[in-house]
């Protein structure tokens, strides 16, 4: 858990003639007739064999045929993370209740029809202000749409920058990120845009190893509403956890909220999207190291201040242990990568610092012989001394296209990683024109986005993520693939 990371650059029967009896001049005959009898017979097979070769021979039964079919259109739905929550009010009561504070910038994207927005009928935010829910009528399909939303967070001890993806349901998550040591607060939100009740199970597993306790089974999430749990209820003094999220009935649509609060002053605050599906490949685009050195000097003043350096988190679903090589891939295009090999150990959860890291934009690429579930914690230090930090969830591999819906914050860019084999050439489009991405296979960029919604074409096996960062903020989430909608297909019968 120690070893710190990038190391150096790259690296098949007869008788005898003389023996045999004189044959009989009959005998001749017989064997002539012989001859002759099989000679007819052996061209009567030959006659036999070409009628069946040349022959059409009767078919049997009817030829295939098949239909096009377009599914009925239902409407397309993404749940957005909702606003920032905190246990107890501004004055200190209710300490144990989830209560908002702000309200985040949602921005919604089509490349057909309108998105409606709207919010979840309920939620346990006792200030009573639900997830935003985005709908693209059915009439529209099938169109393709995102979302994303952000906020700044100013509430006494609580500051920084979030962000998230707004995102369809699922039946299964995997959070990683957060901590419930002292100071920090991290609470699950499961939100349930969908028209059935959802009964949620939750795993938890940290560096201990698997976390027991009552209540992480049977939660119910009513349709179209949002629960609020806090992770330290389960599993306190945990400083790197990870939350395996199932769910039976409605899909659900989870997250982190993770809140640092260093003896009365604000550590950052972000929200945890859900990482990609456990796999041997895991890819986190858009991992930004800025006043490195900075950095290092709040981690070495101590007053728990650990947890301000930047880290890779990883888990290894299978039970065993995973060797895993880290290639760090700078995002400027053309520098090489540095890698690194490393162990995740057998059901605890792993943090790899990434403090030998210079100021710059990375790419990191985790592949192991067994999958592997993770996230990058990257902080922000700013000039009067504030640090924020955000959670960056492996990104999954899109299709083509691609949408990118970028909610305003400051100096958002689309960081894209190629970690195919295969040179990819994508085009980036909004409405402010179109920028060529040549990514030669192992490469990864970044590019400032400024308007709201682009279109990532050939964008089919790369990877993405937005990343913003201010003076003392920094936030991102990962591009997620288009949903499948109602498109035709062709159906032959069984």
């Amino acid at each position: 858990m120690a070893d710190h990371f990038p190391p150096d650059e790259e690296d098949l029967t007869d008788l005898p003639l003389d023996e045999r009896p004189m044959r009989t001049a009959r005998s001749a005959v017989v064997l002539g007739a012989r001859i002759l009898t099989g000679m007819v017979g052996s061209a009567v097979a030959v006659v036999v064999l070409a009628a069946t070769v040349f022959v059409p021979l009767p078919v049997l039964g009817t030829s295939t045929s098949s239909v096009v079919v377009t599914p009925i259109a239902a409407d397309q739905q993404k749940l957005c993370a909702g606003p920032l929550l905190r246990l107890g009010d501004a004055n200190g009561q209710g300490a144990t209740v989830p209560s908002s504070f702000g309200s985040p910038t949602v921005r919604s994207g089509s490349d057909e029809g309108t998105v409606r927005a709207t919010r979840l009928s309920s939620t346990d935010d006792s200030s009573g202000v639900a997830p935003t829910l985005l709908t693209l009528p059915a009439e529209d399909a099938p169109a393709d749409f995102a979302g994303s939303q952000v906020q700044v967070a100013a509430a006494g001890e609580i500051a920084g920058l979030a962000a998230a993806g707004c995102v369809d349901g699922s039946g299964e998550s995997w959070l990683v990120g957060g901590s419930t040591e002292t100071g920090r607060t991290t609470l699950i939100t499961l939100g349930n845009p969908s028209e059935v009740t959802s009964t949620v199970s939750l795993e938890i597993f940290a560096e201990d190893g698997e976390v027991v306790a009552a209540g992480t089974e049977g939660i119910t999430v009513p349709a179209g509403s949002q629960r609020v749990v806090s992770l330290a209820a389960f599993a306190p003094g945990v400083a790197s956890p990870v939350v395996h999220v199932t769910s039976r009935g409605g899909l659900i649509v989870a997250n982190l909220q993770q809140t640092i609060v260093r003896t009365l002053s604000p550590g950052g605050v972000d929200i945890v999207s859900a990482t990609a599906a456990p796999s041997e490949l895991a890819v986190f685009p858009g991992v930004v190291i800025g006043n490195a050195e900075g950095v290092a000097s709040v981690v070495a003043s101590g007053a728990g201040s650990e947890d301000a350096a930047p880290v890779l988190r990883l888990y290894a679903p299978g039970g065993e242990e995973v060797a895993v090589e880290i290639a760090a891939i700078p995002e400027d295009g053309v520098t090489k990568a540095s890698t690194a090999e490393v162990t995740v150990p057998a059901g605890t959860v792993a943090d790899f610092p990434l403090t030998a890291f210079v100021d710059g934009n990375y790419t990191l690429v985790v592949s192991g012989d067994s999958a592997v579930v993770g996230a990058v914690r990257v902080p922000s230090l700013g000039s009067a001394g504030q640090i924020d930090l955000a959670w960056l969830p492996a990104a999954r591999q899109l299709d083509d296209p691609a949408i990118v819906v970028v909610a305003p914050g400051p100096s958002p860019m689309l960081h894209v990683a190629n970690p195919s084999e295969e040179r990819v050439e994508a085009t980036l489009s909004s409405s402010a024109g179109t920028t060529a991405l040549s990514l030669p296979a192992g490469t990864a960029v970044a590019v400032p986005v400024t308007a709201t919604q682009y279109s990532l074409d050939g964008a089919a096996g790369l990877r993405a993520s937005v990343v913003y960062l201010g003076d003392g903020q920094i936030a991102g989430f990962p591009v997620a693939p288009l949903a499948p909608v109602s498109r035709p297909i062709r159906v032959y019968p069984g």
